[in-house]
């Protein structure tokens, strides 16, 4: 029996089976898309119900005869951050945690007078948001400049030691890179037949001068002496032209005896970072040997960028941060910016000397770099071109009324005025301010400090130090400035003006206090004087714009 076949469908039922196709695929979608609608407006639905079923309430109340409020429902809460967040109780508000305000029903909320809005924020809040508080205070205006860098040895600071006769290195007394030598170490000795010959030739015309058999004849005697005199000055010449120092030929000459090694010393005081030859390998005169640098000062090559280029100048302070040492800042000072731009990257390179007596940075290292320059135009003595008419760019001397002072040498000629015991004022944060009348100094803003000349200035004691923990930049820095370098103290990473010296809780957000060091401000010798000198030029070109 053969199979009918099956009766094609019509047009309209080709429709019909499309249009239930779709149906059953996006019903699925479409309760998806009503669920979380209801999730994401869960809050929107809550408070309309609510306030339907409050309204429904009054009216059935009001329909029965009752008030339409009491004494219980007249009030309502309601979130400061979210108004269309509405409670019949106390609570916290759904979104933001916040407390919910009490207000009577359909009140507006009053604020004080000369307040537009008021909005509150939970300590959380604050700390997720990184919102930091401080208050209104005189302060220098300055452009940080953020950039990175490399550090390397301070080329000055590099030396090569190189063969200076061909032969056979036959002893190597520094035999592994990062040993530290000092000026005068021996480093190896090399077997030479040059030098060997040099040396005879030395000998022998130190020899020759000292026989007393000369001719009887006087001017052949005078000019046989000169002669030989010569020949031990050229062979001298010779040697100390080779790298040999006086004390090298003071000995050959001392005890007249010839030797066929070369001891090479170490001309300055480092590490060894370099070292290109094992032992018993033959060189020639010239080849280097080792490299030795003195790591105690570095230099960090700074990129700045085209646009920045112009808020850097020689002498500013920079600070220094790597990836080895968190937290630990390295002061230094600019100290070249080069004349040539690399086109690839549109930077110029700023040479930035820093000091490095515990030797943490290394050569190679990569290095970020803040410069934090006054905002303003400067001509080439550093006085400001759009300068405050009521701040005088030249601090006059004792009797005029240009005070406080701003440079340095104004700051010696007024205190050398003065008799001993005589009383001023100065800042306790930048030397170069000093008054004869009482003030607030013009760089930082503090009060200047009361002194006498001649006279020895004690440690302030701690009763006249601030209560702590400090609430005011004022006092977070006279405490400060009571610290050694090195001190410990503890400090809200949330608002500066906290400090203080011991751990708990910031009084303002309730954050807890880090442990923080006193760094210090400069270094001492010769990297202190360089930084001193900077912070100086830096405080003479800085004038306050407000």
């Amino acid at each position: 029996m053969s199979e009918e076949n099956p009766k094609p469908r019509s047009f309209l039922g080709k429709v019909f089976f499309l249009f239930k196709f779709l149906e059953i695929r996006l019903r699925f979608v479409a309760i998806l898309i009503v669920t979380a609608l209801v999730v994401g407006y869960w809050d929107h639905i809550q408070n309309y119900y609510e306030r339907y079923q409050r309204e429904h309430t009054a009216a059935k109340t009001e329909l029965q005869g009752a008030p339409a409020e009491t004494a219980e429902n007249a009030t309502e809460f309601y979130c400061g951050m979210h108004p269309f967040v509405v409670r019949d109780r106390a609570g916290k508000c759904p979104i933001c945690g916040m407390d919910l305000v009490e207000r009577k029903k359909g009140a507006a909320s009053t604020l004080p007078e000369g307040t537009l809005a008021r909005v509150q924020v939970s300590p959380q809040r604050i700390a997720q948001a990184g919102i930091e508080v401080e208050p209104v205070l005189y302060r220098l205006l300055t452009r940080t400049l953020r950039s990175y860098g490399v550090a390397e040895a301070e080329e000055k600071r590099i030396s090569k030691i190189s063969a200076r006769f061909p032969g056979r290195v036959q002893e190597l007394l520094v035999n592994t890179v990062g040993s530290v030598v000092k000026k005068g170490d021996p480093l190896a000795k090399i077997y030479s037949p040059k030098f060997l010959a040099a040396s005879q030739e030395y000998v022998r015309a130190l020899n020759s001068n000292e026989k007393d058999t000369l001719p009887s004849n006087p001017e052949m005697a005078a000019l046989e002496k000169g002669r030989s005199q010569q020949m031990v000055a050229a062979a001298r010449k010779r040697l100390s032209l080779a790298g040999f120092t006086e004390a090298q030929l003071d000995a050959i000459a001392e005890n007249g005896k010839v030797n066929d090694t070369v001891t090479l010393f170490a001309p300055q005081s480092g590490t060894v970072i370099e070292k290109t030859v094992l032992l018993g390998e033959t060189v020639e005169e010239g080849t280097a040997l080792f490299t030795v640098a003195d790591l105690g000062e570095l230099w960090v090559q700074v990129k700045v960028p085209e646009a920045d280029l112009a808020s850097v100048r020689q002498g500013m302070p920079v600070e220094i941060t790597t990836v080895a040492w968190p937290g630990k800042i390295f002061y230094g000072n600019v100290e070249f910016v080069y004349p040539v731009m690399d086109e690839a990257n549109r930077t110029v390179k700023v040479r930035v000397a820093v000091a490095n007596p515990e030797g943490q940075l290394q050569p190679g290292m990569y290095a970020n770099a803040v410069i934090r320059s006054p905002i303003g135009q400067y001509n080439e003595e550093g006085k400001s071109a759009a300068a405050p008419k009521d701040i005088p760019l030249n601090p006059p001397s004792k009797g005029d009324s240009g005070f406080p002072t701003t440079k340095q040498e104004d700051a010696d000629k007024y205190l050398a005025s003065l008799k001993d015991g005589a009383e001023y004022f100065a800042c306790p944060m930048d030397a170069n301010v000093v008054s004869d009348k009482a003030g607030k100094c013009p760089v930082c803003g503090m009060n200047l400090d009361a002194k006498k000349r001649g006279e020895q200035v004690a440690a302030a004691p701690a009763a006249a130090l601030p209560s702590l923990p400090t609430k005011t930049q004022e006092d977070a820095n006279k405490y400060l400035a009571s610290l050694g370098a090195g001190a410990s103290y503890y400090t809200c990473s949330m608002h500066a003006e906290v400090v203080s010296d011991k751990a708990g809780d910031c009084p303002l957000c309730g954050m807890k206090l880090e442990e923080r060091k006193r760094e210090a401000s400069a270094f001492a010798g010769a990297e202190g004087e360089r930084w001193n000198a900077g912070r100086r030029a830096m405080h003479a070109r800085c004038i306050r714009t407000n």
